[in-house]
């Protein structure tokens, strides 16, 4: 008899978290996941230091969630190892390795939701009167029909659900460890830089109504190239050009391109690597709390990158037209030449 998969298959459900459809929850596996404060209440500590010694102070939840939660996820489930905790003022990171497949009927999903339980739990105790007001608004709307998954008082603590990331290739690891060690630094960050940090939306660019992120003054810069490789450039048409761009760039102009082509992509990447101001035109919008990652943070952070976008985001991933190149490489041009 054919194994019932459905729960793994509901766990692949598309929603404002991420999963990946192929993926199956419930076999080994290395995953990086976040789950949020309801309401993004900023109850599990606070931010404190500059931005060379930035750290977050524990609330008392916040450490028994660190010192007597976490730990409970390797005691009810020994095959899935902790390697490593960030918790924010209103979210936290986790790094879990699950070394051996998870018994049968048994997923991610119901790990993060035991972990969650445990923390609401806590919770509770602290608080006795959000519990008595979670539960009775559990029973009026048991009383009213509506499903018990759905209640209020299930989960008050957390907002529905949890994002994951898969571990898919090497050195990935290490990426993720730097990001959780740098998250306090990010997010001092962004509340002292927030015009760098925030989505913009319907801002009128080259004829388009685009999302925008990034240091808005670089469109008023003079000194703009567009930065297009066509597929009939020789190899020293590439290198011609790319002496030319980078030379705008030294004498701090902005380099507006897609790094849709591998030699455009690799001129934008060596361009903000030298901390050049870049304007990158992408092929897909923001999605709601995006932030720029790695190399891009900091170059938001010193001001050098501006992000465009003339469409909106879109969890369906796919792949960008020929169409869609040639609108991105006219604005490219268009802006550059303003």
């Amino acid at each position: 008899m054919r194994e019932d998969k459905s729960h793994i298959r509901r766990e692949t459900v598309a929603s404002m978290q991420r999963r990946c459809s192929c993926h199956d929850y419930n076999l080994k596996g290395h995953y990086m996941v976040t789950i949020t404060i309801k309401d993004r209440q900023p109850i599990l500590g606070t931010l404190s230091g500059d931005e060379s010694n930035a750290r977050v102070v524990l609330s008392q939840l916040g450490e028994i969630i660190l010192n007597e939660e976490v730990s409970k996820i390797e005691e009810f489930y020994p095959m899935v190892k902790v390697w490593k905790v960030c918790i924010m003022p209103d979210h936290i990171h986790m790094i879990l390795c699950v070394e051996d497949d998870l018994p049968q009927g048994k997923h991610l999903g119901l790990v993060i939701r035991g972990f969650k339980s445990g923390c609401s739990r806590a919770w509770w105790r602290m608080n006795p009167c959000v519990k008595a007001q979670g539960t009775q608004l559990h029973g009026s709307l048991q009383n009213s029909k509506v499903p018990a998954a759905s209640t209020a008082g299930e989960e008050p603590l957390f907002t529905p659900g949890y994002n994951d990331k898969i571990l898919l290739r090497y050195g990935q690891l290490d990426n993720w460890k730097h990001y959780l060690d740098d998250n306090p630094r990010r997010l001092l960050i962004k509340r002292n830089n927030p015009q760098y940090f925030t989505v913009l939306h319907s801002i009128d660019i080259a004829g388009h109504a685009c999302q925008a992120i990034g240091n808005m003054f670089l469109l008023s810069i003079p000194q703009k190239v567009a930065v297009i490789i066509h597929h009939h450039y020789t190899l020293d048409d590439c290198a011609r050009l790319r002496r030319q761009w980078l030379a705008v760039g030294e004498a701090g102009g902005v380099l507006v391109g897609t790094a849709i082509a591998p030699m455009e992509k690799k001129i934008i990447r060596e361009a903000m690597e030298l901390g050049y101001r870049i304007i990158l035109l992408r092929d897909h919008g923001f999605p709601p709390m995006y932030k720029p990652s790695g190399e891009s943070f900091d170059a938001c952070h010193r001001g050098q990158l501006l992000q465009l976008s003339p469409w909106e985001y879109s969890s369906v991933k796919k792949k960008i037209t020929r169409q869609e190149c040639l609108i991105l490489n006219s604005m490219a041009e268009s802006i550059a030449t303003v």
